[in-house]
Order: structure tokens, then sequence, then C-alpha cells
């Protein structure tokens, strides 16, 4: 039986960043507990989004300077709306970590991971001070 599934190959350039932040994205605007924070990039525009994004994690992985922005500021304003609860902030790290699992393997997908997790500790700290 062969697999429709492609095999994951090492996460190593922009491109591959663009398709983990797509899979991600699409995810998480299905996700029911997600959702309803993630609408709002419907409306301010989700493609000028993933562009920033991807951005930030070219930035965070491969030492990039594309991304000028700070991401604190943001979700500040995302939790006084919708309520970014320690909850919320799980499922963004259990998404984030599966889609890097569908895709990628190796030292730079472990390290999307890594760096998912300590930035769902520093802005759970900084919006809901759990």
């Amino acid at each position: 039986m062969t697999s429709s599934r492609p095999r994951r190959t090492e996460l190593s350039s922009r491109a591959d960043i663009d398709g983990l932040v797509e899979l991600f994205y699409d995810q998480a605007m299905a996700d029911p507990l997600l959702a309803p924070v993630f609408e709002v990039l419907a409306i301010v525009g989700l493609d000028e989004h993933l562009v920033v994004v991807g951005d930030f994690w070219e930035q965070v992985l491969f030492r990039t300077t594309r991304y000028e922005g700070s991401f604190t500021p943001v979700h500040r304003a995302l939790h006084g709306k919708y309520g970014l609860t320690p909850e919320r902030f799980e499922r963004w790290r259990e998404l984030w970590h599966e889609s890097v699992d569908e895709l990628f393997t190796g030292v730079d997908a472990d390290r999307a991971k890594s760096k998912a997790d300590a930035m769902v500790t520093a802005l759970r700290r900084s919006t809901t001070g759990v």
C-alpha cells in the first residue's frame, strides 16, 4: 500500500516555512478553540499576515532580518478582545507541533517546536500572568 502523505523532509528554507505556516493556519482557523481568535485575520488580510509570520519564523530559525515587528503587543491586544487563555495557548502549541511533525524532521524542525514552546511560555506570562 502506497501512502499519499508526502515524506517528511528537513526544514531548511523559506518555502518550507511558508508551507508550515499555511498548514498551521489552516488547522488553527478550523479549530473550535482557536478559530474565534484567528477569524479576525479574514478581515485584516490573511495573505499579508502569513508573509509577516513567515518573516518572523525565518528570522527565528535562520537568523534573517526581514521581520520588523513585535509580536507581544499584538497578542496583548488579542488577549484583551478574545481572552488568550492557557488552554488556547496550549492548543496553539499542540497544533504547531503537529504541523511541524507532519511536514518536517531534523534539527530545525526540533528548533521550531522548542522556540514555539518558549514563545507560548513568554506570551502566556505577558498576557495572562500565568
